[in-house]
């Protein structure tokens, strides 16, 4: 099960965050949200959360339709996520959402999953969405029970990195050594940054000092 991502690790250093809008309409269809930009995909952890801002329902009595219907105060504030170890592509796991909770007749239910791809993408994908019953106030004819005919969900998505898992590791063989020397002398005076370990936008006398710093296998 998600939970709330309460770790806080900026002493790691390195990282970078990414903030992005999402909105879904889907009548019962399975809805995948890929977001419009990447973050860093070589962080060590990724603290990844959804927080659901808002939800509205197109419904129907005897055939009428009736909404938007603005129904975010009758869910339970539903925020999901937690920090997961990198590098990317990263598994943020899934979630069973099922409102309201049974043996009442059901509202809204889906399930959701949450991934970070190979080059840092987040991907938030929705499935198995069924829209049932709700008791509402419609003009005219009071309180009634509706069908749900159209959700309407606002979320933000929150992606941070922190730091990456052996920066000091080139040629990605799981060890500091001379291959990685090589590698940097290689790269001598050049923007690589790959090379660039310290990230100051050119390989130099720094970067071998952490490299050596890094000597060894990878944590």
């Amino acid at each position: 099960m998600f939970t709330s991502a309460l770790i806080v690790a900026a002493a790691l250093g390195g990282a970078d965050s990414a903030q992005w809008p999402l909105s879904v309409q889907t009548s019962g269809q399975d809805v995948l949200w890929e977001s419009p930009g990447t973050v860093r995909p070589d962080g060590a952890t990724y603290d990844f959360n959804v927080e659901i801002t808002g939800i509205s329902v197109l419904v129907s009595y005897f055939g009428i339709e009736f909404g938007p219907i603005d129904v975010s105060d009758q869910l339970p504030a539903t925020s999901f996520g937690g920090v997961f170890d990198g590098p990317c592509p990263v598994d943020a796991g899934s979630e069973s959402i099922v409102e309201p909770p049974p043996p009442e007749p059901l509202t809204i239910a889906f399930d959701v999953s949450l991934l970070m791809t190979e080059v840092g993408q987040a991907q938030v994908n929705m499935t198995n969405i069924e829209l049932g019953t709700a008791t509402t106030d419609i003009p005219i004819f009071g309180e009634v029970t509706v069908q749900l005919e159209e959700l309407y969900m606002d979320a933000i998505v929150t992606v941070e990195v922190i730091g990456t898992p052996c920066a000091t590791d080139l040629n990605g063989d799981g060890v500091t050594n001379v291959n990685d020397i090589l590698d940097l002398i290689a790269a001598w005076g050049s923007t690589d940054p790959n090379a660039d370990v310290n990230g100051d936008g050119v390989v130099g006398v720094n970067d071998i000092l952490l490299v050596i710093e890094g000597w060894g296998p990878c944590a």
